[in-house]
């Protein structure tokens, strides 16, 4: 047995839940490889700071669900589903804060060029559709394939952009679960 083992926080804590529900110090030691000294330690240290009430949570998913959450974990090599979602719950307050006032601000500037350069295109139509109920020439210039044009950029460049700003906001989101989840898996994950 190794007696000089760092527990993890995510073992303290369970030392010491296991502790106030009576299971033995020496069969805690066995159960984390370490000595009841480091046990008592343990306990002790926690006592100016003992844990809050636990609530028990339960709730219904689909296989779906459960086999994507297991396949995320397993990716990252973890076994223990508890600790993990304990762990994330954790960190929800990072993890589901409201998006970036910056990319809220890109989000409403784009919505509006689109809103400006999409009426134009909107007026080309209407116009050409007009005509065409009358049975007059369409009356398309130059200048309308112009707008057509700077119309159709704008998407395409406001596709890249969002592509961007998604990717930039998924990888945030993923340091921050990677951060929650450190230690839980076998091996760190690959980047």
């Amino acid at each position: 047995m190794r007696h000089h083992r760092k527990l993890t926080d995510d073992e303290r804590r369970q030392i010491i839940e296991a502790r106030a529900e009576g299971t033995p110090a020496a069969a805690l030691a066995r159960r984390f490889e370490v000595s009841t000294r480091t046990i008592y330690n343990t306990l002790s240290r926690a006592k100016g700071a003992h844990p809050g009430p636990t609530t028990t949570i339960s709730t219904r998913l689909s296989a779906r669900q459960l086999a994507g959450f297991q396949a995320a974990l397993a990716r990252r090599g973890i076994t223990d589903q508890p600790a993990a979602l304990r762990r994330l719950m954790g960190a929800a307050d990072i993890l589901l804060r409201p998006v970036d006032p910056v990319v809220l601000d890109h989000l409403q500037a784009w919505g509006e060029q689109v809103a400006t350069e999409g009426a134009a295109v909107n007026h080309i139509a209407r116009k050409l559709n007009e005509a065409k109920l009358r049975g007059r020439p369409l009356p398309f210039t130059d200048e309308d394939m112009t707008t057509i044009r700077t119309f159709a950029g704008g998407l395409v460049e406001f596709a890249e952009e969002f592509r961007i700003l998604w990717e930039a906001q998924l990888a945030a989101k993923t340091r921050e679960v990677d951060k929650a989840l450190e230690g839980l898996g076998a091996e760190a994950p690959k980047p």
